[in-house]
């Protein structure tokens, strides 16, 4: 719009009326914010300023006629606006109103936005545009605080956007009205795909049913917060700290809720691993006492079967009390996993074949699994031997088919597989195992129902059980993590709800061979010469017992039943006193202080130190410097004998 010249402005009339609306003009133009306009068109199609009132100088910064001499209103649009201005030229030639927002420039170079409301004036005989009036308001604060808030907005999003946790806004009707980019990212979607939609619409069912209460509540205005487990879509295991924020009215009206939903998966698999290392270190305590107490007891059961086959003919008799003999071992083999279980106490190893260990856990399975468990076994051929305690592995398959079969209880099929696979360095690093290279992989899989996702990572845990109470103690699969990775292997489980589950233990090949087994010889218990034995037990059944086994075998026997006794009886007669066997665990004076208060009046004098719960290493740290041969109850009678003649000729 160009304005080339200022018809005469001053209108006729009274010289008071004059300058009474000169006055009111004035006035009018101090405090008006916009100006009115009126242009007419020349037949050469130009604009042409007839009058303004109002604050143009304010907003423009020009008188009249010096704002007509620099080119008028086309001169003042910016430049960037020039295209805008054309087209709204074009909206007034087509006889149409017109509502823009441009900027333009002020006198001192300030940018100006402009509001122009515009009404063109029709020749309807000549059928085109004769003139426009309007007025142009100044919108330039309006803008800044737009472009402000819009600035603020933009930033707010990129921060929102940022932040490393699912944040929205749901409204009154549980329907998204914003989320931010970490959606797009987990739900691999546009935002759009969220926005007016219902919790219901976009989440699993079974994940808007542990949604849904706690939207509730916060919808009647409660802050909430709580902690949702649940399993991705790919199948992993998640957990979220969930935070619902409700946002109200000035009226106090829920208008809907602020959610902030963290990813705390790692801090609670942290968490739960410190607990389970709490755990065992709890009942590495508790299996120590209880050892302690239980090998005492099965001690003289263990000597006292001994001490009776050496009499006893009747082959009947003889069956039975093997029979006791065997079930004393086979309990100190249960302890002694209990301990390593607890303490990961490391026991001897073999070189071991597991094809018999197979065989012989198959056999067990089809004499006493019910009927309507099938059993089929694929073992690969020439598998080769591991590093191993053959109780221990033995142990390991037994829970972990005792298991399938409970898992089964109307039936089905139990698998036995043993194969080699090669485990890589990936493999290695994801399940923090000791090995790569060959390992034999022995799996363990049932057609049962299942273990649910959302317990899948517990049934480690000490003491952790689905069973009923009374049917099961939750230590089977600690006892069996326990034993796999004190074998260096390590355990991968696939599981699925209504589909079964699958066992695969790794065991790393052993490069060495399989050693020849000699024949054993029973040893014959060697006599003794009247040698003097102080035996020192707080247990009088374990002192009875291994009196009758070293007096059958001729030697002279003390007993004592704590060190203060002993020291005493001791300090009677020393020359009487060959050797001491005493236990170290006992009430008042232990083993280890009832010896260096021997020794003290004779450092040579021999012995031999009893612990029914404490590790090799624990019993030399009890000992310190106080020298003397190992016996770790329960032990036969032979075992005691041996031990005392090493220790008095040999020692």
């Amino acid at each position: 719009m160009n304005e080339p010249k200022r018809p005469a402005d001053a209108p006729a009339g009274r010289p008071e009326i004059a300058a009474a609306n000169e006055e009111r003009y004035r006035l009018i133009s101090s405090v008006a914010t916009d100006y009115v306009f009126s242009s007419a068109l020349t037949p050469e199609g130009q604009l042409v300023l007839q009058w303004v009132a109002g604050a143009f100088e304010q907003i423009t910064g020009y008188a009249f006629d010096e704002y007509v001499a620099r080119g008028g209103w086309r001169a003042a649009v910016h430049p960037d606006d020039l295209a805008q201005d054309d087209r709204d030229l074009e909206a007034l030639r087509a006889n149409r109103d017109l509502r823009s927002e441009l900027r333009t420039l002020a006198k001192d170079g300030r940018v100006v936005w402009v509001e122009v409301s515009a009404h063109p004036v029709w020749d309807e005989k000549q059928n085109r545009l004769v003139g426009i009036y309007g007025a142009v308001k100044d919108v330039t604060r309006r803008k800044q605080a737009e472009a402000e808030t819009r600035a603020t907005y933009e930033t707010l999003n990129a921060f929102i956007d940022s932040v490393p946790a699912f944040a929205s806004f749901v409204d009154a009707e549980e329907r998204y009205q914003f989320v931010n980019r970490y959606h797009e990212n987990w739900f691999k979607d546009s935002r759009r795909h969220f926005i007016g939609r219902r919790l219901a619409d976009v989440h699993r069912p079974s994940t808007y049913a542990v949604m849904r209460p706690y939207s509730q509540r916060a919808l009647a205005g409660e802050f909430v917060r709580y902690e949702h487990e649940m399993t991705g879509r790919d199948g992993k295991y998640y957990c979220f700290d969930v935070q619902y924020i409700p946002r109200r009215a000035s009226d106090g009206t829920v208008l809907g809720y602020f959610t902030l939903v963290f990813d705390v998966t790692e801090r609670v698999l942290r968490d739960r691993q410190q607990l389970r290392a709490q755990r065992l270190e709890s009942v590495g305590r508790l299996a120590s006492g209880i050892a302690h107490d239980l090998n005492n007891i099965l001690s003289p059961v263990l000597m006292g079967s001994d001490l009776l086959l050496e009499t006893v003919r009747d082959p009947a008799d003889r069956d039975l009390l093997e029979l006791i003999k065997a079930s004393s071992l086979r309990g100190a083999a249960i302890l002694r996993q209990l301990l390593m279980f607890g303490r990961g106490e490391q026991e001897e190893r073999d070189v071991l074949p597991l094809g018999p260990l197979i065989r012989e856990m198959l056999k067990i399975i089809e004499e006493t699994f019910p009927k309507n468990v099938s059993v089929r076994s694929r073992v690969a051929p020439e598998l080769p031997s591991i590093r191993g305690n053959v109780t221990h592995l033995h142990q390991v398959l037994m829970n972990l088919c005792i298991n399938a079969r409970d898992a089964m209880p109307g039936g089905g099929r139990l698998t036995l597989d043993a194969r080699v696979e090669n485990v890589d360095e990936t493999l290695a690093k994801t399940y923090a195992a000791a090995a790569t290279g060959p390992h034999v992989v022995l799996t363990v899989e049932d057609t049962g129902g299942g273990i649910p996702a959302e317990i899948l990572d517990k049934i480690f845990d000490p003491f952790f059980s689905t069973k009923p109470a009374g049917k099961g103690t939750g230590l089977g699969l600690s006892t069996v993590l326990g034993i796999v990775r004190s074998h260096r292997g390590f355990i991968r489980i696939d599981s699925r709800t209504g589909q079964g589950t699958r066992f695969r233990i790794y065991l790393p090949v052993c490069a060495e061979e399989e050693p020849e087994q000699a024949a054993a010889v029973p040893a014959i218990p060697p006599k003794g010469q009247g040698e003097g034995i102080l035996v020192v037990d707080d247990e009088a059944a374990a002192r009875r017992i291994a009196r009758q086994i070293l007096e059958k075998h001729a030697y002279r026997v003390f007993e004592a039943k704590n060190g203060e006794e002993a020291l005493a009886l001791y300090d009677r007669d020393p020359a009487r006193i060959q050797l001491v066997i005493t236990d170290l665990m006992m009430p008042g004076m232990d083993g280890a202080a009832l010896l260096r208060h021997l020794r003290q009046t004779t450092p040579a004098l021999k012995a031999i130190a009893m612990t029914g719960g404490l590790s090799p290493a624990e019993m030399a740290q009890a000992m310190e410097a106080e020298s003397a041969e190992y016996l770790f109850k329960p032990f036969g009678a032979d075992v005691l004998l041996e031990t005392v003649r090493r220790v008095l000729h040999d020692g």
